[in-house]
């Protein structure tokens, strides 16, 4: 698969669920997570599959990942944002729509194994140097989610209406984006994303290392 974009299948009735065997999400290529933010090779036990959907309504990207270790919250209310989620254990889409002022406006996303979410807006100075963000903002998405300790596995999935973004694109249209991944391995957090950000720290926020996200027909 093509790592330089991100496809995302249409089909028109895409369902919120983490089995990957059903219908709608049999339509979605799957996408490997296999670098860190510094284009190293991630450890083989952190392995990250994405899979994304489209509909006239919404986007949504489902998430598979293995672990070895989980940093997740023991109470939660997922009818409640959780904010800060990256602390913790979180897969996560930053997405630029065409309407945004510039390129470094975009829209974060996130989802933890146990279904927990965030969703904020953001704003890089042209520098990168700060980093205004919304927390009041709120997208409308839902997500689904299990964990399976036995197999040492989770999998989660989050719908976001394309209402959020203010527009709704067409087939053949490129918006840009990322997906990252935030875990834990021999108690050392690990930072995977799909388009490395290459900075000498561990950082996200690089507009510039977004990638097209194209609506296939």
């Amino acid at each position: 698969m093509n790592t330089s974009e991100i496809i995302a299948a249409f089909h028109p009735r895409p369902q919120l669920t983490t089995n990957f065997d059903h219908e709608c999400w049999q339509r979605a290529a799957r996408l490997t997570i296999s670098r860190d933010w510094s284009g190293q090779s991630a450890p083989a036990e952190l392995h990250t599959t994405a899979r994304v959907l489209w509909s006239e309504s919404e986007i949504l990207f489902g998430f598979e990942c293995g672990y070895m270790e989980l940093d997740i919250d023991e109470v939660f209310d997922v009818s409640q944002e959780r904010h800060a989620l990256w602390e913790r254990d979180v897969c996560e889409a930053f997405i630029r729509s065409p309407i945004e002022p510039h390129e470094k406006y975009y829209r974060e996303f996130e989802v933890a194994p146990t279904g927990q979410w965030c969703d904020l807006l953001v704003e890089l100075a042209p520098n990168g140097a700060r980093m205004w963000h919304d927390w009041e903002w709120k997208s409308g998405m839902r997500t689904a989610s299990e964990i399976n300790t036995a197999e040492k596995g989770w999998r989660a999935v989050m719908a976001i209406p394309f209402s959020a973004f203010g527009c709704q694109p067409q087939a053949g249209d490129a918006w840009f984006a990322n997906l990252f991944r935030i875990s834990r391995l021999n108690g050392e957090r690990q930072y995977l994303t799909l388009s490395p950000t290459l900075t000498e720290q561990p950082n996200f926020h690089v507009a510039e290392r977004f990638v097209k996200l194209r609506f296939a027909a």
